[in-house]
C-alpha cells in the first residue's frame, strides 16, 4: 500500500503581519506637529532671506502677533458665530432634505429615474456661479448666504446615504423578515448601523463644504462673517489680520472636524476602524 507523504501546510501569516502598521494616536499627533514645525521654519527663513516679500507674506512672528489680537476682539468672535451658525444652520436643513430623498431614491426606481437627469446635472454647478442669481432673487441677504451653503453640502451627503442604502445586507434583511422582525425593528437593528458609516462620512465633508462656501459668499457679498472681515482686511492691506484670519478659518474648520471624530466613537464603537484607534 503506498502511502501519501503528508504535505506541509503553509504558514498562516500573522494578521499583525499584514497591511501596514498603524500608528498610535501620540505617534500621528507627533508626526503632525513635527510637520506644522517644519513649515513654519521654512516659512521664517523665507522671511529671513528676503525669497517672499513681506508685503505679500509677513513672517510668521507678525502673524501669530495679528492672531493673538484677533482672540481678544469681540468682532472677530461675532464673526465666527455668524458664519458657523449659518454654516451648521445648513447642515441641519441638508440632512432634513437628504434623508428623505436618499430613501426614495433607493426604494422607488421611477422617482430614480425621473430625477437622475435633474441631480446630475446640478451637482457640478459651482455655489458660486449661483451668487448673481440669489442676489437677484433674495438680495445681498443671509438668505443667500444659506441658500448656497445648503446647495453645496447637500450633495456629499445625499450621495454617502445612497451609497449606505445600496451597503445594506440584503441576507440581513431577508433573515429578519424570516424572525418577524418589525419594520422598526429591521430600521433600527440593520438599516441604521449599515448606514452611519456612510453617514458620518457624508456628514464630515458636508460640514467642511458648508463652512467654505459660507466663507466664500460672506467674501464676495460683503455678509457680516469671517469672509466679510477677511475681505477688508485685504482691502485696507492689514497684511498680518489677513493671514492671521485664514490661520483661524483653519483652525474652525479643524475644529469641526475634530467634533465629529469625537462622535465617531460613540456612535460607531462597533465599526471596525474605531476598534483598531482603540486597540492602537
Amino acid at each position: 500500500m503506498v502511502t501519501a507523504a503528508p504535505t506541509s501546510s503553509p504558514r498562516l501569516a500573522s494578521p499583525r503581519s499584514s497591511g501596514p502598521r498603524q500608528l498610535t494616536r501620540r505617534a500621528e499627533f507627533a508626526l503632525g506637529a513635527a510637520g506644522l514645525a517644519s513649515i513654519i521654519a521654512i516659512w521664517q527663513i523665507a522671511s529671513m532671506t528676503g525669497a517672499l516679500s513681506p508685503r505679500a507674506v509677513p513672517p510668521p512672528l507678525d502673524v501669530a502677533v495679528g492672531f493673538g489680537a484677533l482672540l481678544i476682539n469681540t468682532t472677530f468672535w461675532g464673526a465666527v458665530l455668524a458664519t458657523v451658525t449659518v454654516a451648521l444652520l445648513g447642515v441641519v436643513i441638508v440632512i432634513a432634505i437628504a434623508i428623505p430623498l436618499a430613501m426614495a431614491i433607493h426604494r422607488s426606481t421611477f422617482f430614480r429615474e425621473s430625477t437622475w437627469f435633474v441631480l446630475e446635472f446640478l451637482k457640478p454647478i459651482p455655489p458660486v456661479a449661483l451668487i448673481p442669481l440669489t442676489i437677484l432673487i433674495w438680495g445681498p441677504t443671509k438668505a443667500v448666504e444659506l441658500f448656497l451653503v445648503v446647495f453645496a453640502a447637500l450633495w456629499p451627503m445625499l450621495t454617502q446615504l445612497v451609497y449606505g442604502l445600496r451597503e445594506v445586507s440584503g441576507v440581513a434583511l431577508d433573515m429578519a423578515r424570516v424572525y418577524r422582525f418589525t419594520p422598526m425593528q429591521r430600521t433600527f437593528r440593520i438599516v441604521i448601523p449599515s448606514l452611519t458609516p456612510f453617514a458620518m462620512t457624508g456628514l464630515r465633508i458636508s460640514i467642511t463644504m458648508a463652512l467654505v462656501t459660507a466663507i466664500v459668499t460672506e467674501y464676495i457679498i460683503g455678509i457680516p462673517g469671517l469672509g466679510a472681515m477677511l475681505s477688508t482686511a485685504q482691502v485696507n492691506g492689514l497684511l498680518d489680520r489677513m493671514y492671521a484670519l485664514i490661520v483661524a478659518m483653519g483652525l474652525l474648520g479643524l475644529a469641526l472636524n475634530g467634533v465629529i471624530a469625537a462622535l465617531n466613537g460613540p456612535l460607531l464603537f462597533w465599526h471596525a476602524s474605531q476598534r483598531e484607534r482603540v486597540s492602537s
